[in-house]
């Protein structure tokens, strides 16, 4: 093996195991997550063998993760930006602003949950935000709300804050396997992954977390779609 590929599958183990340790899982919770077989990925963390272009997409698609950044260390590592600490949390809840004073980067936020009360506040009567919230890096983000459940775990947790942005278009295009927040005619509101469905007239919603199955639904069942372009951390 040549001195260059030796020190890309190297570079690939590493982040590998960066991945794995941030979720917080064991090597064999975490093959049985991306859907490698376990005694495989303690072959390729060894180096007894390279991870191969399958590979890659599988983790890819099963966590959010840039293949550019898994294969060759370059670019963002997310394919969506998920999470703060909680210090961050805490200085963007409590920088709080009147509708005066805040300034451009300032968003709304909404104290309500987007599956259990969302549809309420989202409705063409004028709703007062609880505060309004500056994160740098989310200058884009039309409001902020809280979202409950555990299928997006480790990403989104229950009573992590969201931000939103509304895709007017979606219809048109979408990307595929990025975060969504969607409404439904039969007023579901749920946060998942967006994949192509079993045709053009579906798409596929997929959980993070592999305790909940893939559900199919129909485009023309969805009303509303908005881009998840991150996640604060609970308190």
């Amino acid at each position: 093996m040549s001195n260059y590929k030796h020190k890309t599958m190297n570079g690939v183990i590493e982040r590998v195991a960066e991945l794995i340790n941030e979720l917080g899982l064991t090597p064999n919770a975490f093959a049985k997550k991306v859907g490698l077989g376990s005694s495989n990925l303690s072959r390729k963390l060894k180096g007894s063998t390279p991870f191969t272009p399958k590979d890659f997409v599988k983790i890819c698609e099963s966590i959010g993760v840039n293949r550019e950044w898994l294969e060759t260390g370059e670019g963002e590592k997310r394919t969506y930006s998920v999470g703060f600490d909680k210090n961050t949390l805490n200085r963007a809840i409590d920088k709080a602003f009147t509708q005066c004073a805040y300034g451009d980067d300032a968003k709304p936020f909404y104290d309500v949950d987007f599956a259990l009360g969302f549809s309420e506040m989202y409705n063409d009567s004028p709703n007062v935000p609880t505060k309004y919230i500056s994160v740098p890096g989310y200058e884009k983000t039309d409001f902020w709300c809280r979202t409950s459940g555990d299928s997006m775990k480790p990403l989104i947790s229950n009573g992590d804050i969201i931000a939103l942005k509304q895709i007017l278009d979606w219809s048109e295009f979408l990307p595929m396997n990025e975060v969504y927040a969607i409404m439904t005619t039969n007023d579901l509101r749920t946060v998942k992954v967006i994949r192509k469905g079993s045709d053009n007239e579906h798409f596929t919603l997929h959980a993070i977390n592999d305790e909940y199955e893939d559900q199919e639904i129909k485009k023309s069942a969805i009303t509303k779609v908005f881009k998840v372009l991150g996640s604060l951390k609970a308190l």
